[in-house]
C-alpha cells in the first residue's frame, strides 16, 4: 500500500492494514507473510514495546517498535532485526500504532501470552538481542527465516 494510501485509510477509516517491506522487523514479522493492522495515533498514550509507523525526516514511512521514551515528547525507536536503537523520532512523527499482528495466517498481539513475552525479551536488552540474533545468524536460522 502506498503511503499516501496508508495515510488516507489512517484519516477516512481511522484503520490501516499494512504489509511490512524489508527485514528490519524480522523476526516477528516477514515480508510477504505477514501484515500488520495500525490504527491512527490519536491521544493514545505511547510506551516502550508498542510498534508504531512514523514519517522519516524524508519522508519515509517506517514501522518500528519503542525502545524508550526520551522525555515528553520524543522516543528511541529501533527495528526487532537491529540492536542499536535507530532514530530518535519526535511525537509528531508518529501517525500510527499496530495493534494486531499476522503471520502465515495467525493473528497475534497484545492479548497473546507469548507476544507479550517476546516484547519484553526482546525489548528488554538490546545485548541480550544481538546475541539471539548472532546465534541465529551462526545456526543459519535467520538465512533460512528471511527469504
Amino acid at each position: 500500500m502506498a503511503a499516501g494510501n496508508i495515510e488516507r485509510c489512517l484519516q477516512e477509516l481511522g484503520y490501516a492494514i499494512v504489509s511490512p517491506k524489508g527485514t528490519s522487523m524480522w523476526p516477528l514479522l516477514r515480508e510477504g507473510k505477514s501484515w500488520v493492522q495500525i490504527v491512527s495515533r490519536d491521544a493514545k498514550q505511547l510506551k516502550p514495546g508498542d510498534v508504531v509507523l512514523y514519517r522519516r525526516s524524508d519522508g519515509q514511512l517506517v514501522l518500528h517498535r519503542i525502545i524508550r521514551s526520551e522525555g515528553a515528547a520524543a522516543y528511541l525507536l529501533c527495528g526487532d532485526h537491529q540492536w542499536k536503537p535507530e532514530e530518535r523520532v519526535k511525537d509528531e512523527q508518529i501517525l500510527a500504532v499496530a495493534l494486531v499482528f499476522s503471520r502465515n495466517g495467525h493473528s497475534f498481539g497484545e492479548h497473546t501470552w507469548w507476544y507479550r513475552l517476546y516484547v519484553k525479551v526482546w525489548n528488554g536488552n538490546l545485548t541480550v538481542r544481538r546475541c539471539c540474533l548472532a546465534l541465529l545468524r551462526l545456526t543459519g536460522l535467520e538465512k533460512r527465516s528471511l527469504y
